[in-house]
Parts: C-alpha cells; structure tokens; sequence
C-alpha cells in the first residue's frame, strides 16, 4: 500500500457521546497502546497501514479487548474480522505477492501458515492470539484499502473503508461503500447518512470530531506514529 493521506477528523461528523467521552477515549487508546503497541507497529510496518488508523480500527472493534465478541463466534478478537472468510482472504494475499515475509513468520509462529507455505482453516482460538489477530486484521484491512474505491488520487478513502470492514462488500452497505460516481455517496458525510445505524456510527466513531482517529493523531501524534 502506497502512502497515503487521511483527512481527519471530518468536522461535519461527531463520535456517538453514548460511546463515551474524548477523555474515556484516550484512555482507552493508551490502554491499547501500552498492551498492544508492539504487535501494532509490526503489522503497521509490514501492511504499511499507519499505527493511528490499526489502533482506531482496534478501538471500535473490540474497545482493546482480545477476547471481543460472544465466546466462538465467528469475529470474535481485538480486529472482529471473520474467521470464515480468512483462510480465502490469505491465501489471496500470499498468491498476489502482497504477503510481506514479516507476516510469513508470524503466520508461520501459530502454525497458520506451513513451511511449504500452505494455510490452514483459521480457528477461534487463532483470533484470540493477540499478535496473530491484528496480523491477519491489518492483512484484510489493507485489501480494502487497496481497492479502487478505497484509496485514489494519493488520498485514503476511509468512511468506505470503514464501511465494507464493517457490512461486508455486498449487501446495501458495502454496495453503497463501493460507489465512486454517485454524488449523494461522494462524503463521508452523505454516506454516513445512507448506510446502516451501526455502520453509521462506526465511521463516526473513527474519523469524526473526538473520535478515535482523531484523538490518535492529535493527543498521541508523538506517540502513536
């Protein structure tokens, strides 16, 4: 993934209050910082994904918790993604010559990925690895944002991005996330206002005014880098 800019915090768009307030926020971004940062700045060097936008996607997922999500279900973790879908989604990534050998090992560290270079079915306990779930996370995440529809012109498309992570690429959501020449989609304002209630709210949450992007590039910019 080429470097890219993001335009944060959105000023038309304001984090929920019901999710808590900038200070309980920043709390929680340091708590995952101090618990995960390490994993995080890995996955950021091998996806090339910024650390801010992992911690954020972190944030609103799974609030930095690892074990997320009812017990066994199928995005349970710190990145929520679907355990169903990862083993089609990596072996998609190893066969573009996307997978960087830093995320070869870590595979390899939790015997996902063989030494032959094979994958394996992705389990729940896998997404409860700390490590092995924000690897896979940032993997799935950069597919995204690759898309046509989530990055172009040098400029980080983030409220589509956050879209299909979080309603899949196909139904009303993702259909919408994925529009390039339709005016009334063209903001993340608009779209924002045209996707589901949670899905709404989650793009707020990270890109809007006291949201998580927007706290990590601000309160933590000397940090969180």
């Amino acid at each position: 993934m080429a470097e890219l800019n993001i335009n944060i915090p959105v000023a038309s768009l304001k984090a929920p209050t019901s999710w808590g307030s900038r200070a309980q926020i920043k709390s929680m971004i340091q708590r995952i910082w101090e618990k995960y940062g390490l994993y995080i700045q890995e996955a950021a060097k091998n996806s090339n994904i910024p650390p801010s936008v992992i911690t954020s996607f972190m944030a609103v997922e799974s609030g930095g918790n690892e074990r997320a999500g009812s017990s066994g279900h199928v995005t349970q973790g710190l990145m929520q993604w679907n355990r169903n879908y990862a083993q089609s989604q990596l072996k998609d990534e190893l066969a573009k010559g996307r997978m960087t050998e830093g995320e070869k090992n870590i595979l390899k560290k939790y015997g996902v990925m063989s030494n032959d270079g094979g994958i394996r079915a992705v389990t729940n306990a896998d997404q409860l690895k700390p490590e092995l779930n924000i690897t896979i996370g940032c993997i799935v995440l950069g597919q995204l944002i690759d898309q046509k529809w989530g990055s172009s012109n040098g400029t980080l498309h983030l409220d589509r991005v956050i879209s299909v992570y979080n309603a899949g690429a196909y139904g009303d959501t993702g259909k919408k996330a994925r529009q390039l020449t339709t005016p009334a989609l063209s903001t993340p304002l608009s779209l924002a206002n045209n996707v589901n209630k949670i899905t709404s709210a989650y793009i707020a949450k990270i890109i809007g005014v006291n949201g998580a992007l927007d706290i990590a590039t601000s309160d933590f910019k000397n940090i969180i880098i």
